[in-house]
């Protein structure tokens, strides 16, 4: 009898190497995605706090960047009032006048910055702010509290002072009583509650 002949099985063939590619970056494009929700998951790191700057003290919550630019806005301002000694002594200087001082009142102040100043008004020389007048009387009399006065509600005002000089930058020490003739003292307050003070003639 004659035998039959037996079936072989067929060849095993192998992953080609395009199926093999495409599972390895499918299994690279998995891993990313679980790694991303894993990070989106997870709480963030807080940022770490900076140290305090040891020498800005608790009382200067500021900085020292921001007194920098205060102090140097002032340090512009300090000539401020050098226009209107200016327009005073070329009031006193005309003829007319006969080396007397404008009048005690407001509006005539006014009028001596509007005609005898260099540019007929007095800038603040850090922010171009136009002055005003705000009080004018002699010494000793009350149209004047400086001990009130702040740069918050009297910025950008001119006071003056007849019979007075200056002397300091504070509200204690600003203004002192003269016995000179026609003498007058010109002040403003400025940044950090201090002032700027200038007086008629030399």
């Amino acid at each position: 009898m004659a035998t039959m002949p037996q079936p072989t099985e067929p060849e095993k063939k192998g992953l080609s190497k395009n199926a093999i590619i495409g599972i390895v970056a499918g299994v690279i494009v998995l891993i990313g995605a679980v790694i991303g929700i894993v990070m989106m998951i997870s709480p963030q790191k807080a940022e770490p706090t900076l140290p305090s700057n040891p020498e800005q003290g608790d009382d200067d919550p500021e900085g020292p960047d921001v007194n920098e630019e205060l102090e140097a806005r002032n340090k512009l301002r300090a000539d401020d009032l050098l226009a209107v000694k200016q327009a005073v002594n070329a009031y006193q200087a005309a003829p007319a006048a006969d080396g007397q001082l404008p009048g005690p009142e407001v509006e005539e102040w006014e009028w001596m910055i509007k005609n005898y100043s260099p540019n007929g008004v007095v800038k603040d020389g850090a922010d171009d702010s136009i002055y005003t007048v705000g009080a004018v009387c002699k010494f000793g009399e009350s149209c004047v509290d400086i001990s009130s006065l702040t740069w918050e509600n009297d910025k950008h005002k001119i006071f003056a002072l007849y019979n007075a000089d200056c002397k300091g930058k504070t509200k204690e020490n600003v203004i002192v009583s003269s016995t000179r003739k026609r003498r007058v003292a010109i002040f403003a307050i400025i940044e950090n509650d201090e002032f700027i003070c200038t007086t008629n003639g030399d």
